[in-house]
């Protein structure tokens, strides 16, 4: 009944003028794909593929759903080894970098087109805390950070090498959200400032990861850590890690200092302190780079590096000697 009701729709909505082209649906063990997926705001220039966590529908049921801005069908396999760890339905629409110009309407087709025409024909949760808003790169990131403000659409964020976007971080209205961001280090430091001025807390509200620029789309999304509960998603404890023991006092190299984060759940994360108590002040910290660099004129002696978030304390110890 339901495929009849699909093209019913197409027919329907091809005769109102809406698709200038014939829509197609191709089925395939796993997913569906809606070539000239008919839209009144976008047209039906774009390819819906539905990624599914069962061989095919109807399903036997309810799933949390993802929707990853820009994928499609070329990212059959990716999504295949996604859904055999996670258990979750996966909408993607092949938006290009380009598309992302028209950042309005691509958040009016998701939130008035898209997500009621997936609530509609696949069994899912529809609570916002069930459904998650992913994007690569910074043109996508910027567009479902638009689309996780509005209220209850998202509770959940995957935000994969957002440049700067994060500098446009809004909490949605309500809810408990959830934020994972993967990148670089300069990313993951901009996103670390950027929650932590919202108020969120590193575990239960956001977490990060570093991240290579070769990762596939899907990579970004761990969707363990973003539907894990409170208590298990809570900070457990944070370890410093430097690259060297011995900094010769007039050395003019960088040490960089890595702060890895553990979860309550065992898992670890990428943690970037916004600042550090240095003492003695011996060092400049550059979060940015993940460097500390030392200052004219430190003494010999030792330096211990502090600092923590929640009350979670982590200590690195750097000796110095005289050359």
């Amino acid at each position: 009944m339901k495929k009849l009701h699909l093209l019913f729709v197409f027919l329907l909505l091809a005769c109102s003028g809406f698709a200038q082209e014939e829509s197609v649906m191709i089925i395939n063990p796993g997913r569906e794909t809606f070539i000239h997926f008919p839209s009144s705001v976008l047209g039906n220039k774009y390819t819906l593929t539905v990624f599914l966590p069962e061989e095919a529908v109807p399903l036997s049921r309810r799933y949390p759903v993802v929707y990853l801005l820009g994928a499609g069908p070329q990212q059959a396999q990716q999504a295949k080894q996604f859904l055999e760890q996670y258990r979750a339905l996966v909408v993607g629409v092949n938006f290009q970098e380009e598309d992302y110009q028209n950042q309005a309407k691509i958040v009016e087709f998701i939130s008035r087109e898209l997500m009621p025409y997936i609530d509609t024909n696949y069994l899912i949760f529809t609570d916002p805390s069930q459904r998650t808003i992913a994007a690569r790169g910074k043109s996508a990131a910027l567009t479902a950070l638009e689309l996780f403000a509005k209220p209850n659409l998202f509770g959940r964020l995957a935000l994969a090498f957002p440049a700067d976007a994060m500098e446009q971080f809004k909490l949605p209205p309500s809810g408990a959200p959830r934020v994972y961001v993967t990148g670089t280090q300069a990313e993951l430091a901009h996103a670390q400032q950027k929650l932590e001025e919202a108020g969120l807390a590193y575990g239960t509200d956001f977490a990060l990861s570093y991240a290579k620029l070769s990762a596939g789309l899907f990579e970004g999304v761990d969707y363990d850590y973003l539907s894990a509960p409170d208590k298990k998603a809570a900070l457990k404890r944070l370890k410093g890690r430097l690259n060297t023991r011995v900094l010769p006092l007039e050395s003019k190299t960088p040490v960089r200092l890595t702060v890895v984060a553990r979860l309550q759940n065992g898992r670890d994360y990428a943690y970037v302190p916004v600042s550090l108590r240095v003492s003695p002040p011996y060092f400049d910290w550059n979060p940015a780079r993940g460097e500390l660099t030392l200052r004219a004129g430190a003494e010999a002696g030792k330096a211990k590096i502090s600092g923590g978030v929640d009350k979670m304390d982590f200590s690195v110890k750097i000796k110095l000697k005289k050359q």
